[in-house]
């Protein structure tokens, strides 16, 4: 399903959280090109898309995955199909880092392809753990401690790292510690959290996620984008409800509809409009 535009906000403060403030906390550090979101390109393939892309001051792309299964060569050759075509499309080299959860501690890195070799550079979160860093944030807010950068860093990656936590409490407990105090910085850690939650959980778990957010100036964003789309449907049904009760001369069940909300709504169950 398509994000909403204010999805698409949100996610694109996580995409600029994560490429300007995380990465360098990864070890990757580098110059990057700040693309507007209309620049940014999606690569379909096959159903599957990349995750982030980043375009270098020196002129080549990097390539980010997160992943939290291994599927050795059959994961490789995933990747190199990406690289493949977004190189051939932006006629620029790619480099791709591979961001690993907790509970994976080596996989294969590189993929023999006769006349060349495929690498790519694994990163391993197996020595960082959530519940760890969830205590050390705990103990700073109790203490009245302005938390760091690297506090924030550190909770945006949380639902990666190793821990007693499902992903998806790791991603709930983080946001809540988050959105304690107030600024841009926590907005932007909250913004990359949801960025993982729409990478990694189903919708009803997103939707556990959006309600944690809630009350919060991202939360509110959401909560705006939905009452639009209810506001629209219902409007559609509406129209579609008038056009058929004229239709079928019913203009004393149209005049009662526009005073009943009710009744309005048993003659769109009778009529199937949805």
């Amino acid at each position: 399903m398509a994000n909403t535009k204010h999805e698409d906000a949100i996610m694109k403060m996580g995409f600029d959280y994560f490429r300007d403030t995380i990465l360098k906390s990864l070890g990757i550090d580098y110059e990057f090109v700040n693309l507007g979101p209309t620049e940014l390109i999606e690569l379909t393939i096959h159903s599957l898309y990349m995750d982030f892309t980043f375009l270098t001051k020196e002129g080549f792309y990097i390539h980010i995955e997160f992943q939290t299964t291994d599927k050795g060569e059959n994961d490789l050759r995933r990747f190199l199909a990406y690289d493949a075509v977004y190189s051939h499309k932006t006629g620029k080299n790619v480099i791709t880092y591979v961001i690993y959860s907790g509970g994976i501690k080596s996989v294969k890195t590189e993929l023999n392809m006769g006349l060349f070799t495929y690498r790519i550079q694994p990163i391993y979160l197996k020595d960082r753990n959530a519940d760890e860093v969830f205590e050390k944030i705990r103990q700073k807010q109790e203490d009245g401690t302005e938390l760091t950068e690297e506090d924030y860093a550190s909770l945006s990656l949380t639902p990666l790292m190793s821990g007693n936590m499902k992903i998806k409490e790791k991603i709930k407990e983080a946001v809540i510690l988050s959105k304690k105090k107030r600024g841009l910085t926590a907005e932007k850690t909250m913004a990359m959290l949801y960025t993982l939650a729409d990478k990694f959980l189903d919708s009803k778990d997103l939707d556990e996620i959006k309600e944690v957010i809630s009350m919060t100036r991202l939360g509110q964003m959401l909560l705006d984008e939905g009452m639009e789309k209810g506001m629209k449907k219902g409007m559609e049904q509406g129209l579609l409800l008038s056009k058929k009760l004229l239709e079928e001369n019913r203009t004393e069940d149209l005049d009662k509809a526009m005073k009943d909300e009710n009744y309005m709504k048993k003659l769109l169950e009778e009529l199937n409009i949805k």
